[in-house]
This record gives C-alpha cells, sequence and structure tokens, in this order.
C-alpha cells in the first residue's frame, strides 16, 4: 500500500499548529508527523512531502527524487533578494517597457559600499539619487522634495531601513550602520533559537537598495489619516502556476503620518512593519492590522487597487522566472510568499518587496483567520497536486475547491528547464 506522509517542522507554533489542522483534514489518507519525531523510513514508491524551515528540508532528496515534495523552491534569491530581484525587474522592463512593472515598482537603485569615504563614487551607480538630494536644496516642504528609503539587501522585518532626502542624512545613517555592524563583529550572539553565531559574515555584506520614496500615500480618516502597507499572500506551485490569496491585510504605522512627514527620524509615522510596533508596551493590534476589504474606501477603488497587485504579481514572476540562474522552479515544490504594496493618493499600487516564510504571526489573534484560510489553500494544494493527485474522492475534493474559491491565479507559465 502506499504511504503519504507529511512532515512538519515550523519554528514558529502559530504556524506548526495552523498547519497540523489544515492536513488533518486529509488524514484519512495522509499521515501527519512532526518533525521532532523519529525519522520515518521510506519506500522507492511512498510520497514524502517536507513542510518544514528551509534550512531543514532535504533538498537532495527533493531534487532526486519526484515522489519527495517540498514548501519551498531551492533557488529563489532572484525574487527574495531586494537586489537581485530589482536587478532582475530591470532586465525584464528594458525588454518589456510596455509592463506594468515599469510604474507598479517604485524606481530602485542597487547600492553598494565598502566604507563611507567612498560614498561619492558609490552614488555615481546611482547618479539620479544624487541628483535628487541636490535638486532639494532652498525646497522647504516636505512633500515637494524627493526622497529616498535606504533597505539592506538582506534584511527583513523592518530591520535597518531609513528614510532620507539629503546627503548628509544618508552618510550619517551608513555611518551608524558601520559602526553597529563593527560592534557585532567583535562579539558572538544568539539568535531567536538560542544558537549561538558571529555576525563577521553579515557585517562584510554591504549591499542595500535605494527606492524613491512615496511620500503621498494614500491616508484615510477612517484610520487617523495614518499610512499604511498592504500584505499580500502568494502561493506559487510547481513549475510554475502564482494564485493570489484574495483576503490581503492593511497593516498601519501607529502615528498620523501628515504630521511627521517632514521628520524622517520619526520611524512611527513613516515605516508600517508590525513587528517593530509589538516591541512598544503600547502596542494596540486592533489599530496595527485591518481587513483590506473593509477600509474605508469605495468598492470600485478597492477592486481597482486589488486589480494591479495582481497585474504586478503576474509580471514579477513572468520577471524573476526568467532568470533560471536565481530562480530555479521545480514541478514538486510549492512556496507561500509575502508581498507587500504601498498605494499613493491616486489608488496607484506600488510593490515594495517580497519575502519568503512571511512572518504570519504578525497578523496576530484577531484576523488569524485570513492566514488560517490561506494555509488551508496552501495545504489542499499541496494535497491535491502531490500527495492526493491520484485519490481525491468527492468529499476531499469538495474540501479543496471551498478552500481554492479565494485564490486568484495570476500567473501560469511551463518553464523550460535551463539547468
Amino acid at each position: 500500500m502506499l504511504n503519504r506522509t507529511v512532515i512538519i517542522g515550523m519554528d514558529e507554533p502559530y504556524v506548526q499548529d495552523m498547519l497540523r489542522k489544515a492536513f488533518e483534514r486529509y488524514s484519512s489518507l495522509i499521515k501527519v508527523q512532526d518533525a521532532s519525531e523519529d525519522a520515518i523510513s521510506q519506500n522507492n514508491n511512498d510520497l514524502l512531502m517536507h513542510w518544514r524551515e528551509y534550512e531543514s528540508i532535504d533538498w537532495d532528496a527533493v531534487h532526486r527524487s519526484s515522489s519527495v515534495f517540498a514548501n519551498a523552491y531551492c533557488f529563489r534569491k532572484g525574487l527574495i533578494r531586494k537586489a537581485q530581484m530589482a536587478f532582475n525587474l530591470k532586465l525584464y522592463t528594458a525588454k518589456h517597457p510596455e509592463s506594468i512593472l515599469c510604474r507598479g515598482v517604485p524606481e530602485t537603485w542597487i547600492f553598494e559600499l565598502d566604507d563611507v569615504d567612498y560614498i561619492d563614487e558609490a552614488l555615481m551607480e546611482c547618479y539620479e539619487v544624487d541628483d535628487g538630494m541636490n535638486a532639494n536644496e532652498g525646497v522647504t516642504d516636505p512633500q515637494q522634495r524627493q526622497q529616498f528609503i535606504l533597505k539592506p539587501s538582506l534584511t527583513g522585518r523592518g530591520a535597518g531601513i531609513y528614510v532620507f532626502d539629503t546627503k548628509e542624512r544618508l552618510i550619517e545613517l551608513l555611518e551608524r550602520e558601520f559602526e553597529s555592524e563593527d560592534e557585532d563583529e567583535d562579539d558572538s550572539s544568539e539568535d531567536c533559537s538560542g544558537n549561538e553565531h558571529s555576525y563577521h559574515a553579515v557585517s562584510q555584506i554591504r549591499e542595500w537598495v535605494i527606492q524613491r520614496y512615496i511620500n503621498r500615500p494614500l491616508l484615510l480618516e477612517s484610520h487617523q489619516n495614518r499610512k499604511f502597507h498592504i500584505r499580500v499572500y502568494a502561493l506559487a506551485v510547481g513549475d510554475l502556476k502564482v494564485y493570489v490569496y484574495r483576503h490581503m491585510l492593511a497593516l498601519f504605522a501607529p502615528r498620523p503620518y501628515s504630521e511627521s512627514a517632514g521628520n524622517l527620524d520619526d520611524q512611527q509615522a513613516h515605516l508600517t512593519n508590525t513587528c517593530l510596533q509589538a516591541k512598544h508596551a503600547d502596542f494596540d493590534e486592533s489599530k496595527a492590522v485591518s481587513l483590506f476589504w473593509e477600509l474605508g474606501l469605495p468598492q470600485d477603488k478597492r477592486e481597482h487597487i486589488f486589480d494591479q497587485i495582481c497585474k504586478i504579481l503576474g509580471e514579477t514572476f513572468a520577471a524573476v522566472s526568467s532568470e533560471s540562474t536565481s530562480f530555479q522552479t521545480w514541478a514538486n515544490c510549492l512556496e507561500q510568499f509575502g508581498f507587500d504594496f504601498l498605494v499613493d493618493e491616486d489608488c496607484n499600487a506600488y510593490m515594495l518587496e517580497a519575502n519568503a516564510y512571511p512572518d504570519f504571526k504578525q497578523t496576530g489573534t484577531n484576523l488569524k483567520f485570513v492566514v488560517e484560510g490561506f494555509m488551508d489553500a496552501s495545504v489542499s494544494m499541496a494535497a491535491s497536486k502531490f500527495l492526493l493527485s491520484d485519490c481525491m474522492d468527492d468529499r476531499l475534493q469538495a474540501i479543496a475547491t471551498r478552500d481554492f474559491k479565494d485564490l486568484v491565479e495570476v500567473f501560469t507559465h511551463k518553464n523550460e528547464r535551463k539547468w
């Protein structure tokens, strides 16, 4: 008899518990096992899925056998590393000047710097930023000034992100970052898992992206004119279909934007990352996260924003999947991604970045059902496409059909294997 097993091993209990519950709906045919349990022995014809943290997936087995599946792609830095994605999108838009990506992604520059003393040479590679800062001289209205946002290429969750509009401020920010990295070099530290490691390798990475800052964001009186971004969950399947989960989240900054548009140090007005806010004692989850479809906007505007998001994501996957050295899809893999979008005052949507293994826990408890729905849809996709593709009866198909109703297909392509 053919055995079908999924091994679940996620560090965050918030996610681990959801996955187990989602897979247990198929427990009549799929054995659900925690990664902490004893390893199983697999026969040649058995079907096995790894739903684990990236580093714990048996990649040799996934790439060697068509009966072993994984919840991630091994190579996807072309999407999730900010500089690499910027490079891929630039290549794509050069070939496709009609693409929505020409408008739907903020103008982005790759910024590499080994030492602050060489900033003038580094800015020569993104001279538009230097020109913009020079053009700000004498402009007092903050929303008339050209503003930019600096992001480390490899970090997430709002770490190391700053807004600037002068070279002096940029130098000050970079000096601060270099000094903090030098301090980290001298010590070993523990990560959130309790594993001791050295930050020396991280401190050698001097790669950022600079994006043109959208300083006229859409503000809603119903949310005290606080800046927000939209968190969009997407599911990439096999080689390759991409779906957007319709139930999106709006993540709000804690302070009104209009009062601090000119105070670039006020991160509580400019940055909307929930994980940054949660560190404060006065954090209020109900004010930080809302449902996109319940925002105080006319329905036609919400639909217009959603339509843009779908088109932008479809084109994004078209761009990165064509660069096989940095994004490789496999027929026996799927992966969940989180994308952040900002909307300007004219309801134009802009994609800011992509995240693998998104921080689902930032959704909190009140809107947990959004993540649960996305998990159910992702698990049903894994069941119907991988583990149970040959034996989906009417009952199981009804479960999958219900779960799929909020997935919107935005991209389909069968890659010609180039690796």
